[in-house]
C-alpha cells in the first residue's frame, strides 16, 4: 500500500520534523538551563476551600492559564464530573456543553456542531469537520475516529468560535480538547465495575508509578464495556442497537533532566455493535412501499419512540479499530518552552448493513468502510509566562490518506422495495411486470463496488502574542495569525462487481443511482487551497475576580470534494439536476467564518458563585452543507455551498456553592442559527417544489435553546464515610434534523433527567453508587430522517429508554 507521508513539505515543517528527533539530545547538553515544571496536565483543579470554586487550569492558548483569565468562551468538564457522572464519550459530553450538537448513528459517522455550525450529518468523507478534536494535543483527522469511549480522562474542554490560530488544524466553529491523565512518579491504581439493565457491563482499571524514581514513569489503563440493544427486532425477537467496546492505553513519561520531559502514548480502541437501525415511524404515502409489500404478502412494520420496533431479516454490524502513537517533547530554555508533538494514527471501520431495513431480501448487504492513515507534526516555541509580552510561534504539518471502500448487493425482492427505475429498460416479461417479480431472479446477486482515495496534505505557520501594557496586568491585548497551505486529491472508481443476471449496460446504468456510495463513475481531481486566518482580542480585569473581554476571529475550512462523481461518468440523472439547480460540483468551496464576541467572566461572594456571560455574532460564508436530490433510496447525495449562515446568541454559565456540601453547575444558551442566504436548496419530499428558499430559517441540527443543571450534594456520615446524591437535568428545544427542514423531521423539545446516589468509604478509597439515566423514561428522538419519497415512509432514531444500575470503584 502506497502512502506518501511526506509529499513536498515546506522548509518550515521539514525543520520541525528534524527538530523533534534532535530535541532530546540537544537538551541533555543543557543541564544548566532554567528549571521548569512538566507541561500542564489539562484542566487541573488547584487548591481551594471544600465549598469554594477551584482554579481550573487550561491550555486553550498553548500555555497553562486559569480558565477565568482566558478571553475565550470555554466550558470544562472537570475530572470530578467525568468520574462521578461516568462521562466517557461524545454522546455524554453533549449534555455538558452549551449550543453543542452531536450527530452519531453509527461508529463511522460522528459529526459535531457548535452554535449551529458544523453538524452536517451524512456523506462528509471529502471535507473536514468544522469542529476540531484534539486528543493530548494531537489533531484527529476524521471525527469518527473518536466515536469510541475514552478512559483515564483528565478533562474535556470546549472552545467556541474559530480556533485556528494556535491549533494544528484550522476550525471554523470551535475545538474540543481532550486531555488524558499523565503518568505519575507516585504509585496509584484504580478499578471500577458497573452492571445495569439491558445487559450493561463495564470494567475499567489503571495503574501508574515510577520505573526509575524521578526519571521514568509508566501509566497503564484499559476498559471493556458492552450493552444489549433496545430496538426490538420482530423478525427474530432479538434486539438491535447493542454496543461493545474495549481499549488500552500505555504511557511513558521521561524527565531525563530537570528542564526536559518526554511523553510517549500508545492507544488501541475497538468497538463493535449492530448499527442503530432507523425505525419506520409512519407511512406518509401508502401507495408506495406499503402497497408493494402488501401485494407480495408482507406487512410493513411501523413503530414509535417508545416501542422502538423494527423488522429486519439481515445483519446490521459495524466494527472500528483505532491505533495511535504520539510523542510530546517539552524543553525549557530560560523560562521559554520548545514543544514538539509527533503522532501517527490508523483508523479503519467495517460495516455490513441490511440497507432496506425491512424483512425483505432487497438490499441484504451494503457497507461503506473507511481506512484512514494520518501523520502529524507540530513544533512551537512559547516565551516565558507572566511577562509583559507572551509570544507563541510554530508550524504544523499533517499527511492524511483516507480510503472509502463501498459496496452494495441486491436481493431477489428488490423489486418490492424499489419501483421500476425505467419501464422502457425493464418492460414486462412473459406477462409479468417489474413489480410482479419479472426481474427478481436476475437481480439477486447484482452488485456494485467503489473505491475512493483522498489525500490531504496540510502545512501551516502560526503566531500569537499577548501584551500586558500595565504593570498590574489588568489589561491584555491578544492577537494571532495563521497561514495554511493545503493540497487535496481524490480518485474514485465505481464498477460492477457482479452481474449474474446478465443485465445490459443501459439497465445497469439505470440501477446505478440505487448504489448509494457505490455508484458507477470515475473521478480524478485535485485542488490547492491557501488561507489566512487570525484573531484579536482585548480583555480588562475590572476587579481581580471579574474580567470583560471582546474578541474577533476569522476561521477558514478548506475546500473539499464530493465523494461520488459529479460529472458525466455518473449515470445518475439526478447529478445533472444537482449541478444545474443547486450549484453542485466535484469540488466544494472552503468556508470562511467571521466571529465577534463580548463576554464577562466573574466570581462572586468569596468564590462561592461563578457567572460567565457571552454574546456572539458569527457569519459563515460558503457553508458546506449536505443535500440530496432524487427519489429517496435512489437520491443523489451531494455537498454544496450555502450562500451564508449566521449564528447569533447568548450563553450564560454558572457554578454555585450554596452551603456546605451543596454544589450546583449549569448553563443556559440561546442560539439563533439561521440560513442568512440559501435560495437554491433542495426541497423536502413532502412538497412538489423543485427549488426551495430557506433564507431566514433555523439551521438543521441546531436547537435554539439548550440548558443543563447539575445539583450535587455530599454529607459526611462519619469520620471516613460520605454520602452523596446527584441530579442532572438537560433540556433542548425543538430542532429539525434534515438540511431541507422537512416538517416530518422536526424533533420536539425534551428534557432528560439522570440521578445518582452513592457512598464513599475509607476517605474516598471505595465508592459505591447506584444510578439511572433518563430516570423518567422520556420518549424522544436523537435523529429524524424525514420522508423518503420513493418508499413513502418516514424514519427516525429514538433515544434510549430508562437505564439503571450500580457501580463499585476502588482506588489505591
Amino acid at each position: 500500500m502506497t502512502f506518501e507521508i511526506l509529499r513536498q513539505p515546506t522548509r518550515l515543517v521539514g525543520a520541525a520534523l528534524l527538530a523533534t528527533t534532535a530535541l532530546s539530545g540537544i537538551a541533555s547538553a543543557q543541564e544548566t538551563a532554567t528549571v521548569a515544571p512538566v507541561a500542564a496536565q489539562g484542566a487541573d483543579s488547584d487548591a481551594a476551600g471544600p465549598d469554594q470554586l477551584a482554579d481550573i487550569t487550561v491550555v486553550a492558548r498553548k500555555r497553562s492559564e486559569n480558565v477565568q483569565s482566558v478571553p475565550i468562551p470555554i466550558t470544562v468538564i472537570t475530572p470530578a464530573e467525568l468520574s462521578r457522572q461516568n462521562l466517557v464519550n461524545f454522546t455524554d459530553f453533549q449534555t455538558k456543553f452549551p449550543a453543542f450538537s452531536v450527530y452519531l448513528t453509527n461508529p463511522k459517522q460522528l459529526n459535531l456542531g457548535v452554535r449551529g455550525i458544523g453538524n452536517n450529518g451524512f456523506n462528509t468523507d471529502g471535507i473536514d469537520g468544522s469542529v476540531g478534536i484534539f486528543v493530548d494535543g494531537v489533531y484527529t483527522g476524521r471525527q469518527g475516529m473518536v466515536s469510541t469511549d475514552f478512559t483515564d480522562l483528565a478533562d474535556v474542554e470546549l472552545l467556541r468560535g474559530p480556533q485556528g490560530t494556535l491549533f494544528g488544524k484550522n476550525t471554523t466553529a470551535g475545538a474540543v480538547i481532550i486531555n488524558t491523565l499523565k503518568p505519575s512518579f507516585d504509585f496509584a491504581a484504580n478499578a471500577e465495575a458497573t452492571v445495569g439493565n439491558q445487559g450493561y457491563k463495564e470494567v475499567k482499571g489503571g495503574a501508574t508509578g515510577a520505573l526509575i524514581p524521578d526519571k521514568l514513569a509508566l501509566r497503564l489503563s484499559g476498559y471493556y464495556s458492552q450493552t444489549d440493544g433496545n430496538y426490538r427486532n420482530l423478525y427474530n425477537n432479538g434486539y438491535q442497537n447493542a454496543r461493545q467496546g474495549q481499549g488500552v492505553r500505555a504511557q511513558l513519561l521521561a524527565t531525563p533532566t530537570e528542564n526536559l520531559s518526554v511523553r510517549l502514548i500508545g492507544t488501541y480502541n475497538h468497538q463493535a455493535f449492530p448499527t442503530i437501525s432507523p425505525v419506520i415511524l409512519q407511512v406518509f404515502d401508502p401507495t408506495l412501499l406499503k402497497a408493494r409489500m402488501a401485494a407480495a404478502g408482507y406487512t410493513l412494520t411501523t413503530s414509535n419512540a417508545r416501542d422502538r420496533q423494527i423488522n429486519i431479516d439481515g445483519a446490521l454490524n459495524a466494527v472500528t479499530d483505532t491505533r495511535a502513537v504520539s510523542g510530546e517533547v517539552n524543553w525549557t530554555l530560560g523560562g521559554s518552552t520548545l514543544t514538539s508533538i509527533t503522532a501517527f494514527e490508523h483508523w479503519k471501520c467495517f460495516t455490513n448493513n441490511d440497507n432496506d431495513y425491512t424483512q425483505l431480501n432487497a438490499i441484504p448487504d451494503y457497507g461503506s468502510c473507511n481506512d484512514e492513515h494520518q501523520l502529524s507534526q507540530e513544533l512551537r516555541f512559547a516565551t516565558a509566562r507572566n511577562k509583559p509580552l507572551e509570544l507563541t510561534v510554530g508550524g504544523f504539518l499533517s499527511r492524511q490518506k483516507l480510503q472509502v471502500d463501498s459496496r452494495i448487493r441486491f436481493g431477489d425482492q428488490y423489486n418490492i422495495w424499489a419501483a421500476n427505475p425505467s419501464a422502457t429498460l425493464f418492460p414486462a416479461v412473459g406477462g409479468r411486470t417489474w413489480a410482479q417479480g419479472a426481474y427478481a431472479a436476475r437481480l439477486a446477486g447484482l452488485g456494485f463496488a467503489s473505491l475512493a482515495t483522498f489525500h490531504t496534505d496540510t502545512e501551516a505557520a502560526f503566531a500569537n502574542a499577548t501584551w500586558h501594557p500595565d504593570a498590574a496586568r489588568r489589561l491584555a491585548i491578544d492577537g494571532g495569525l495563521r497561514y495554511t497551505w493545503e493540497h487535496r486529491t481524490e480518485v474514485y472508481d465505481g464498477v460492477v462487481s457482479s452481474n449474474l443476471g446478465g443485465f445490459s449496460t443501459a439497465q445497469i446504468n439505470a440501477l446505478s443511482p440505487s448504489g448509494a456510495n457505490a455508484q458507477l463513475g470515475h473521478v480524478d481531481d485535485r485542488l490547492n487551497d491557501r488561507s489566512l486566518s487570525g484573531e484579536a482580542s482585548v480583555s480588562y480585569k475590572v476587579t481581580p475576580a471579574a474580567m470583560l473581554y471582546a474578541k474577533y476571529a476569522r476561521g477558514n475550512k478548506s475546500a473539499g470534494f464530493n465523494l461520488l462523481p459529479v460529472n458525466a461518468s455518473n449515470p445518475d440523472a439526478s447529478v445533472l439536476r444537482a449541478v444545474t439547480l443547486y450549484g453542485a460540483g466535484q469540488q466544494v468551496k472552503g468556508e470562511t467564518t467571521d466571529n465577534f464576541e463580548i463576554g464577562l467572566k466573574s466570581e462572586w461572594f468569596d468564590r462561592h458563585l461563578l457567572l460567565n456571560l457571552t454574546g456572539f455574532h458569527t457569519k459563515v460564508r460558503n457553508y458546506q452543507a449536505n443535500e440530496s436530490v432524487g427519489v429517496g433510496n435512489t437520491a443523489a447525495k451531494f455537498l454544496a455551498n450555502v450562500g451564508s449562515l449566521t449564528s447569533d446568541g447568548v450563553e450564560l454559565e454558572g457554578e454555585l456553592f450554596l452551603f456546605k456540601g451543596l454544589h450546583m453547575k449549569g448553563f443556559g444558551a440561546y442560539n439563533h442559527a439561521y440560513y442568512s442566504s440559501f435560495r437554491n436548496s433542495t426541497c423536502p419530499a413532502t412538497t412538489t417544489a423543485t427549488v426551495c428558499d430557506l433564507t431566514g430559517r433555523q439551521v438543521a441540527w441546531a436547537p435554539k435553546w439548550t440548558a443543563d443543571l447539575t445539583t450535587d450534594y455530599s454529607h459526611a456520615i462519619g469520620d471516613d464515610m460520605v454520602g452523596y446524591g446527584l441530579v442532572d437535568v438537560n433540556w433542548r428545544s425543538k430542532q429539525n434534523t434534515t438540511i431541507t427542514l422537512d416538517p416530518t423531521a422536526e424533533i420536539r423539545p425534551y428534557a432528560l433527567v439522570s440521578a445518582r446516589v452513592g457512598l464513599q468509604l475509607d476517605h474516598g478509597r471505595f465508592d459505591l453508587q447506584i444510578w439511572s439515566e433518563n430516570l423518567f423514561n422520556k420518549t424522544y428522538f436523537i435523529n429524524l430522517l424525514g420522508l423518503t419519497k420513493s418508499t413513502g415512509i418516514v424514519q427516525g432514531y429514538p433515544g434510549s429508554p430508562r437505564t439503571f444500575g450500580g457501580t463499585v470503584k476502588v482506588k489505591y
